[in-house]
């Protein structure tokens, strides 16, 4: 199987809280985002929800779905979410999260 890499880069004009909320409440993210069908958490984990597995089923212009399980392995408030994919999708994935001059830049890293 081939690997690959992504690098995904969202800038708002918004302070850094309420982006890092609509990101770290990925339960949330079917009402808001177009190609996130379900989220559904499968395994509790600490308070800081590392430890936490949840199923998500995207879509896209494709005629598929992919459906995987995600684990939060790191999580440090406002500044970085990291986890661990399996299922139709195996790797790692990294939300970064600054603020400067009133921009709030989340950069998403993924490697399969």
């Amino acid at each position: 199987m081939a690997a690959y890499e992504f690098v995904t880069v969202w800038r708002f004009d918004a302070p850094l809280a309420p982006v890092w909320d609509l990101i770290y409440r990925a339960e949330e993210w079917p009402s808001w985002w177009r190609g996130v069908l379900r989220v559904e958490k499968v395994g509790e984990g600490g308070a800081d929800h590392v430890g936490s597995v949840s199923r998500y089923t995207w879509k896209s212009k494709l005629p598929y779905l992919l459906t995987f399980e995600m684990e939060t392995t790191r999580v440090e408030p406002q500044t970085v979410i990291e986890g661990r994919a399996f299922g139709e999708l195996a790797g790692r994935g990294r939300w970064r999260f600054s603020h400067d001059a009133g921009v709030t830049t989340v950069r998403y890293d993924s490697r399969q």
